[in-house]
């Protein structure tokens, strides 16, 4: 009997420690310094001042274990640009702001500590197009707000918050992070291509002119 108390302890402790070992997922940066995003702020219904917002900016000045700065720009309607040079992050003790960032590759099921709203939990993995280029992105929802990131780089890339009076919709616009993409290409790609293609065929018609040059001698 107190044999079979102590393995069914045993196996109790195994099974929690297993379903917290799948639940939270590793603390992964996927940012570095230099990156940056830009943001368009739109909004319905009747916001109050202090975030009826149009543009946003976020600069990642520095980047140490899981700790991140950034600075960050927001625009206002009216035109105020307010800077906040010095914002400090950590990804391990929950500290993202507004979820500016996450674990990357987060997958479904995944949890993570925000600071403000608590365990966050993983609910959707798609593919969608974010600031010119198709992505992987995770989606979870905490009390008000919807938010989107970047599967590969943790990065925030949207969210739709609710207040009694208003709805604030946030996406990236911009990113050096990655290249926009055209039919499906990275742009950098794209150009390398029509400049191959430009040159092959110059090629061609160079060796077309000198045939026929040659014919004409002969």
């Amino acid at each position: 009997m107190r044999k079979s108390a102590i393995l069914a302890i045993l196996l109790t402790m195994l099974i929690l420690t297993a379903s917290l070992s799948v639940a939270f997922a590793d603390v992964s940066v996927g940012v570095k310094k230099g990156d940056w995003i830009e943001y368009q702020v739109t909004e319905t219904g009747n916001p109050t001042p202090d975030f009826n917002i149009t543009w946003a900016r976020m600069d990642v000045t520095a980047v140490q274990g899981e700790a991140i700065n950034v600075s960050v720009q927001t625009r206002y309607a009216n035109g105020t640009l307010y800077p906040e040079p010095k914002v400090s992050l950590n990804l391990a003790t929950g500290a993202i702001g507004d979820g500016f960032f996450v674990p990357a590759n987060l997958n479904i099921g995944d949890q993570f500590y925000s600071e403000y709203q608590g365990n966050i939990t993983i609910t959707i993995v798609w593919q969608q197009e974010v600031g010119g280029a198709m992505r992987t992105v995770v989606s979870a929802t905490s009390n008000q707000t919807t938010y989107y990131w970047d599967r590969q780089t943790g990065i925030l890339v949207g969210a739709t918050t609710s207040f009694p009076s208003f709805t604030l919709f946030t996406k990236t616009s911009r990113t050096n992070i990655w290249q926009p993409q055209i039919l499906g290409l990275d742009s950098t790609v794209f150009y390398a291509l029509i400049v191959a293609v430009i040159v092959a065929l110059v090629a061609i018609v160079a060796i077309f002119v000198w045939h026929k040059k040659m014919h004409v001698k002969s």
